[in-house]
């Protein structure tokens, strides 16, 4: 049986995320919607609590373990309402104060003034079991299942319901392939990087329903001023023998207002790249990143399109 669903990718461990430097947000906050999270167990022992991050246009959040995340704007300030952070085995958890619809942009360098905030991806990091070698390639990730791992808010004041569950996708391993970002990012002053990831054979647990279903999505970010910039593509060991997973990595540029952002392959330019194939032909040769200025504002950044009924 093959089964496609969310998981939350390794952003914010893997990556070293801190929310003071990769703030995309530089505007007054109008209108704020709700979210409700319910959060599962974890087969791999874990921290008290868990960390949430959330992408949207010219808009990234980061509801970090134990504390308020107050983003600063450039012409004012707001707090993410979360005061204890994300507990394990504990339903409706809610936070308030999550930025959607018209906004304004103060901010003299970009380009697009006015801009709609509705679409969100959210990602969350894996709870990872170190190996007794001290080996990297011997830890274990757990990644855990969001549902659904990206929305639209629609509505007044809106409330979306997410669901994390680390519990149902199997445990793996985890390789590296560096990332070069071309000077096209230090002239454009961009360092987020968000994008979605692709499995069709990432494989989940046995129960006693559900056998040998395989098929994963989620979302992670890079961030250039981090002093780790890599990309994961995670393998398991068939009779011994070490298998890489397909993984194809996407770049979200439909949040992204102001600018694009490519993956350089043999001098062309692409929004996605397929790492099992890379990793074949490349090994851990760095990937190329470049960005590029918009004419005009995205998909994500404009309000949606109405249903046809």
């Amino acid at each position: 049986m093959k089964s496609t669903t969310n998981i939350s990718t390794l952003c914010c461990i893997l990556f070293l995320f801190c929310f003071n430097v990769q703030s995309q947000n530089n505007y007054n906050v109008k209108n704020t919607g709700y979210l409700s999270f319910s959060i599962a167990n974890s087969t791999l022992p874990h921290k008290s609590k868990q960390q949430i991050s959330l992408y949207g246009c010219n808009t990234s959040i980061i509801i970090d373990s134990g504390k308020i995340v107050s983003p600063k704007y450039k012409d004012g300030t707001i707090s993410v309402k979360k005061l204890n952070g994300f507990s394990w085995n504990t339903t409706n958890q809610e936070v308030s104060g999550i930025p959607f619809g018209y906004q304004k942009n103060n901010s003299d360098n970009k380009k697009f003034k006015d801009f709609y905030v509705s679409k969100y991806y959210i990602a969350s990091p894996p709870v990872v079991k170190k190996s007794k070698t001290g080996k990297k390639e011997d830890d274990l990730y757990d990644i855990g299942l969001i549902t659904p791992d990206n929305f639209t808010f629609d509505g007044v004041k809106p409330n979306q319901l997410i669901y994390l569950d680390y519990s149902i996708l199997k445990e793996t391993h985890i390789d590296y392939i560096p990332v070069h970002y071309d000077d096209s990012f230090d002239k454009l002053n961009v360092y987020l990087i968000p994008f979605k990831v692709e499995s069709p054979d990432f494989p989940w647990k046995n129960t006693k329903v559900i056998k040998n279903a395989q098929g994963a999505t989620g979302v992670g970010a890079l961030n250039k001023r981090d002093s780790i910039n890599k990309l994961f593509l995670p393998y398991n060991y068939i009779n011994n023998e070490k298998k890489h997973l397909q993984f194809k990595v996407t770049i979200l540029n439909d949040i992204l207002m102001d600018h694009k952002i490519f993956f350089m392959i043999d001098g062309k330019k692409s929004e996605t790249i397929n790492l099992n194939e890379y990793y074949k032909k490349y090994g851990e040769k760095k990937i190329v990143l470049k960005v590029v200025r918009r004419k005009k504002p995205p998909c994500g950044c404009l309000p949606p399109k109405a249903k046809k009924n």
